[in-house]
């Protein structure tokens, strides 16, 4: 639709089709809707993603973002028991969120575990993450070749795979964790175009010019900088160049918990 691809939010509702995932307490498919049963086409493609991830220990949503760092989401109980995975996908950086996520796949595929007494639940054995995977742009048999490498190695050091011998041992990793809390989402402060002083991958400092907003091209007494609340990393930023008043432009990695921090999704 209007040359871009759709699929991401629900075009009747605009509810993002990643969110609202059932939440069971316990894994077993049964609780979920059938094929045949009487609800709408997207709580049945829910159902059966959700019950076709039940019984595994690894589960991971391949993801990109607009434009950013490669980095994935992960629940606060599977860390840093899945740096293994960072390390074998070369991610820069990894977010830890803790008090849910709006019913996200991700979310809806660990919730059960987290039901069960801790013998049963095995935590430490799974990993279940929303991987992103740079972003829309980075379109490459490059990136390609060494993203399926990535996970092959994990798969590998996992005991999924079994390894042919010439697999080296996964690398210690050195990429920047952090709480969700701690995930600054930076909003235009008005409509306009978006020129971008930095980008993905950049560390700033406190008070650092990130981008300016112009309302009105011809009339620079309007234009308004878009300062970095606190020192951190640059991890991703809008695609496009024009903006609403308030529609997120970056993600910022801080040191401390973000201005306006709340549970849940970092965005919608």
């Amino acid at each position: 639709m209007f040359s871009e691809v759709q699929g991401r939010f629900h075009v009747g509702t605009r509810t993002n089709f990643n969110r609202d995932f059932p939440l069971l307490d316990r894994p077993d498919p049964a609780l979920l809707p059938g094929d045949d049963a009487a609800v709408t086409a997207d709580v049945r493609l829910k159902a059966r993603l959700l019950g076709l991830s039940l019984g595994h220990e690894i589960v991971l949503d391949l993801h990109c973002d607009d434009e950013g760092l490669s980095y994935f989401y992960v629940p606060a109980p599977l860390w840093p028991g899945a740096r293994d995975l960072a390390a074998a996908l070369g991610a820069k950086a990894v977010i830890v969120w803790g008090d849910g996520s709006d019913a996200a796949f991700e979310e809806a595929a660990v919730y059960p575990y987290l039901q069960m007494p801790a013998d049963e639940a095995r935590l430490a054995d799974r990993v279940v993450a929303t991987l992103e995977f740079r972003g829309q742009a980075d379109v490459s048999p490059v990136f390609a070749q060494a993203d399926a490498a990535g996970l092959y190695r994990f798969l590998v050091a996992r005991g999924v795979i079994r390894a042919t011998g010439d697999e080296a041992a996964l690398p210690d990793w050195y990429g920047r964790a952090a709480q969700i809390d701690h995930v600054e989402m930076i909003r235009a402060p008005e409509a306009g175009l978006v020129f971008y002083h930095v980008e993905p991958g950049d560390r700033v400092e406190e008070g650092d010019r990130l981008a300016t907003v112009v309302p009105m091209p011809g009339e620079p007494e309007r234009d308004v900088d878009v300062l970095a609340p606190q020192d951190g990393l640059i991890l991703t930023r809008r695609m496009h160049r024009q903006s609403r008043k308030g529609e997120d432009l970056l993600k910022l990695i801080g040191g401390r918990r973000a201005t306006g921090a709340r549970p849940g999704t970092l965005e919608e």
